[in-house]
């Protein structure tokens, strides 16, 4: 709807200046799109955001002064005293972050049940109280890729103590990886999206 919007005829004519932020949702947002909606629809607060009818309808959502990368590439974090996890849509079991599976919420947002349908609404929340999605979804880890300065060495466990005291334990990358050089654009512009591409690769096949 927002790129409808953004190419329809007389979009010009229109004022948009009192407009401050929105939301997006159902499909993911080309970075080229969600730069338009903050700029020529006066948007720069605008968020992702994830759920269903049944949850009422919002579980994740960016937020509205996170970058504009993490904007377009994930559907951002649980809201307030919303649960929510990962499991295995076969057995059920929780699954690890880097592991895709079942999303699956809880939280006084889901409904109660579908109108005199118990049967779906037994397939759809389970004994627990968690709606199961039927979406695919996975949490992400962060990786840091270092380049050392020419006849530097260093091993991951220096990296991890150079980290602490500068940054929140819960912010020191999980993974580690040396690298003599990243991939560019030809204006010299780390590609971060070829990064997560070679490594995601690596771990996933773990």
């Amino acid at each position: 709807m927002f790129i409808a919007i953004l190419n329809h005829p007389d979009f010009d004519k229109y004022d948009m200046t009192s407009l401050r932020t929105g939301i997006m949702a159902e499909a993911p947002c080309p970075i080229e799109t969600m730069n338009q909606v903050r700029t020529k629809m006066h948007c720069p607060e605008i968020v992702i955001a994830f759920g269903q009818t049944e949850s009422a309808p919002v579980m994740t959502m960016t937020r509205r002064d996170d970058p504009i990368e993490l904007r377009v590439s994930t559907v951002g974090r649980l809201l307030p005293d919303i649960e929510g996890k990962i499991i295995d849509p076969e057995s059920g079991e929780d699954l690890s972050p880097d592991i895709q599976g079942e999303i699956v919420t809880r939280s006084a947002c889901v409904m109660k049940g579908y109108y005199k349908m118990p049967e779906a609404t037994a397939e759809a929340i389970d004994k627990d109280k968690w709606l199961h999605t039927g979406d695919l979804g996975e949490g992400e880890q962060v990786l840091a890729a270092i380049q050392l300065k020419a006849g530097q060495t260093a091993s991951p466990e220096e990296f991890v103590e150079f980290c602490r005291g500068k940054i929140a334990r819960h912010k020191i990358p999980k993974y580690r990886e040396f690298v003599d050089g990243y991939p560019t654009t030809a204006s010299g512009k780390i590609q971060k999206f070829k990064m997560k591409e070679i490594f995601s690769h690596k771990y996933y096949q773990k």
